[in-house]
């Protein structure tokens, strides 16, 4: 099953594709493209389209892929005036609807355009929506996904085959998957690969593939060479950590985004010492960066534009993920008002707020086991928020 080809830029309608047998059933939401020099996605989705155009399986439900940064693709650049996949706030959505569309900057305009396909489709009633979105990295490194850590993200990441990072949400805001996770949805991200790299082509179309039947769109033997689709990205991941916790986030000041310099060859899941330079940043560069602990590489920025640095994590067991999903099961989050220093922020117990000169020890490690990831400090507490799992 030898997939590959050129990566180049591309010039795409906002809506790629559509395919649905007319029967009631699930919403499969693909995007790719938010960033505009990762075109991989595109060429995947494409792919994908004549394969179902060609062999017009039945499926449950509907799938439809959307483009993000058009004008970005069109010109192989990242974006213009701002990250697109940090736009999807609450505040920021608001904003957008709110300012008249004649003041949108480029990426404002491309969002306004895909905010409106989205909840056209969100507007049927559906099954169960599920969004993919389909992402690639400048440094080298194998496929991975990123996801709010929910009981339902689980059973469609977990189902890749590949490792699964926790956490970003907390170091990284208004993603495109956690506006749509906000909303109760199923919402993954897919990395496939280096932008340039032909294979993440394939990367993106297996995991697609893999998707529509997680999803319940399609039936495995209605996918053909499924299993080969399957091999491919866990060959990709052979040897890797299964899940991996992001600790850190490397800040790169917006008057030094073109003076950060990776040092070259590192590569997304590289064991990583502590104190090892990594790159050098500041005015004109000058300024060593060091690794802050022992760990895991992600995604380091070898590209001109973006204020991600790069990322460092911890792997987790995967005992702890079956205590998480045991204690959610149970419903554990529903007392947790009870411990001492914890005190109930919303009436169904998705935001807490918990004093750190009480409840003092383990006290991120427990919140996160029960699926409370964002986390601020306010008023000298530590206000934790989740996502209601669908048991």
């Amino acid at each position: 099953m030898k997939r590959t080809q050129s990566i180049v830029p591309v010039t795409v309608e906002r809506e790629l594709g559509r395919y649905s047998s007319g029967e009631r059933g699930p919403l499969l939401v693909v995007t790719a493209g938010l960033h505009g020099n990762e075109p991989g996605g595109v060429h995947a989705l494409r792919r994908v389209f004549a394969t179902l155009a060609e062999r017009q399986p039945r499926v449950r439900g509907e799938f439809v892929a959307l483009a993000g940064n058009r004008w970005g693709l069109a010109r192989d650049t990242r974006f213009h005036d701002e990250d697109m996949n940090r736009l999807w706030t609450a505040d920021q959505v608001r904003a957008l609807r709110e300012r008249a569309p004649e003041r949108d900057h480029s990426e404002h305009s491309e969002q306004r355009e895909l905010l409106a396909a989205i909840e056209g489709l969100l507007a049927t009633e559906r099954e169960r929506v599920s969004l993919l979105d389909l992402h690639s990295t400048s440094g080298g490194g194998p496929p991975f996904t990123v996801m709010g850590d929910t009981l339902q993200n689980r059973e469609i990441a977990f189902e890749l085959g590949v490792p699964v990072l926790l956490g970003l949400e907390e170091n990284i805001e208004g993603t495109l998957i956690e506006y749509v996770g906000g909303l109760g949805h199923v919402a993954v991200v897919l990395e496939g690969g280096q932008n340039q790299d032909p294979r993440t082509i394939d990367n993106h179309e297996s995991a697609v593939w893999i998707t529509l039947v997680s999803a319940g769109l399609l039936t495995r033997e209605q996918v053909p060479d499924y299993e080969a689709h399957r091999a491919r990205l866990r060959a990709a991941a052979d040897g890797l950590p299964h899940v991996v916790e992001v600790l850190h986030r490397h800040d790169i000041e917006p008057e030094h985004e073109t003076c950060f310099r990776m040092i070259p060859g590192l590569r997304s899941f590289q064991s990583i010492e502590k104190g090892r330079l990594l790159a050098h940043s500041g005015e004109c560069a000058e300024q060593q960066v060091l690794a802050p602990f022992s760990g895991v590489l992600l995604m380091p920025r070898y590209q001109q534009k973006g204020l991600d640095g790069f990322f460092m994590g911890r792997s987790i067991e995967p005992f702890w993920l079956r205590i998480s999903a045991a204690m959610r099961r149970m419903h554990l989050e529903r007392v947790v008002s009870l411990l001492p220093g914890v005190k109930l922020e919303a009436r169904n117990g998705n935001v807490i707020a918990v004093d750190p000169k009480v409840a003092r020890f383990f006290t991120v490690e427990f919140f996160h086991l029960l699926g409370y990831r964002k986390k601020v400090e306010r008023e000298r507490k530590l206000v934790f928020s989740r996502r209601n799992d669908r048991l």
